[in-house]
């Protein structure tokens, strides 16, 4: 595996780093040989911040592979110019390794484009756990304040036709956390005792 710098793999709508300027750039998280970064870009012209560029590299050359703006925000793993270890959203992948996601962005590689599923206008932030092979996509509608011990609802949505399609499914609905190239899906639960349970379960 070669090495590269950010700065010559950065995607449009993005400032360069300044020799003694911070880094304006996050490695997000690393999934199936592909990098997922997020980059913060200049302030609009009303002085109001703009949303980030979040972006997918080849791991081993940098190439970009997709961009886009997305208003999940970077401040959250940003302070100061430090940069936390840890991560609010897991970086996950279909099957097939076409499409990728971390929380609201998402990134469809065949198509090389990026679907924002970060909050907007009357939607809230939809943060996805599982893609299967043919772009439908399993999470959770994130609440701005959830009461103790309700769940937040679950959700699925066609990444072939956008935001626009998340259904939120019904009460109590178990989404899966892994889901294999046949369609089949792996399910964490608890019972009333706190038990995890482990299941398996194949497409119908």
């Amino acid at each position: 595996m070669g090495h590269w710098f950010s700065d010559s793999v950065r995607p449009s709508g993005t400032e360069r780093t300044g020799e003694l300027a911070p880094f304006n750039g996050l490695a997000y998280g690393v999934i199936d040989g592909h990098l997922f970064a997020g980059w913060q870009t200049p302030d609009k012209e009303d002085g109001t911040g703009a949303d980030p560029v979040w972006s997918v590299h080849d791991l081993g050359t940098g190439r970009l592979q997709a961009s886009m703006t997305c208003g999940y925000d970077l401040n959250n793993h940003i302070n100061a110019g430090n940069y936390r270890s840890n991560r609010e959203y897991g970086v996950v992948a279909s099957p097939n390794g076409r499409y990728l996601a971390a929380g609201p962005v998402v990134f469809d590689l065949q198509r090389k484009k990026g679907i924002c599923l970060a909050k907007s206008g009357d939607r809230k932030d939809i943060v996805i756990v599982s893609i299967r092979d043919d772009g439908t996509a399993y999470g959770a509608v994130q609440q701005d304040s959830t009461a103790e011990g309700t769940e937040p609802a679950a959700v699925q949505v066609d990444l072939n036709e956008g935001p626009n399609t998340a259904k939120v499914l019904g009460r109590g609905t178990i989404v899966p956390l892994v889901t294999n190239v046949k369609g089949a899906g792996r399910f964490l639960s608890r019972d009333d005792n706190g038990a995890l349970h482990v299941s398996l379960r194949r497409e119908r």
